[in-house]
């Protein structure tokens, strides 16, 4: 396990410590979950982008019934 240091100004470190108590979570736990958050985010516009482009490429328009026939949803 790594261990990493951070540089908080005060107001930081109140806010920080604040969420965490009032969600029952390590400060740890909150700057974690705050980061994976972000990657999550980053990996799902990243996502749409793509499909965006795609579609613009091509932009034919699928109806749900057809989706739910062709994976058998």
């Amino acid at each position: 396990m790594c261990v990493y240091s951070i540089r908080l100004t005060d107001n930081e470190k109140i806010a920080l410590e604040a969420y965490s108590k009032a969600n029952g979570i390590t400060m740890s736990e909150a700057l974690k979950g705050a980061f994976f958050d972000m990657l999550e985010d980053e990996y799902d516009i990243k996502a749409a982008d793509k499909a965006l482009a795609k579609y613009r490429e091509n932009p034919k328009i699928i109806p749900s019934d057809e989706i739910y026939k062709k994976y058998g949803v």
